[in-house]
């Protein structure tokens, strides 16, 4: 999951940058160094949301484990894929 992470973040930042270029009316490779810098900066803001995301998931089953409830295992809903859910 990794890889697919930070292709869709690094995705994003370059269409950011395509977007922040159209929005000024200037050519869309004009600074093609700010291209490659939002591509790397979208695929690391990614990744550090799903290790920021995890710690919040193990905190929480922390505190519901000195509670006394069950942890919390997460979703596994996708949006737009068919349910892997054996029923």
């Amino acid at each position: 999951m990794g890889f697919t992470t930070a292709a869709v973040g690094g995705l994003i930042g370059f269409t950011a940058q395509c977007m922040s270029n159209s929005i000024q009316k200037i050519p869309l490779s004009r600074q093609p160094w700010m291209h490659v810098l939002c591509t790397l900066g979208g695929a690391w803001g990614a990744l550090k949301w799903i290790k920021v995301e995890n710690k919040l998931l193990a905190d929480v089953n922390e505190i519901r484990a000195y509670k006394g409830l069950p942890p919390m295992v997460g979703t596994h809903y996708f949006p737009l894929l068919p349910s892997l859910d054996k029923e």
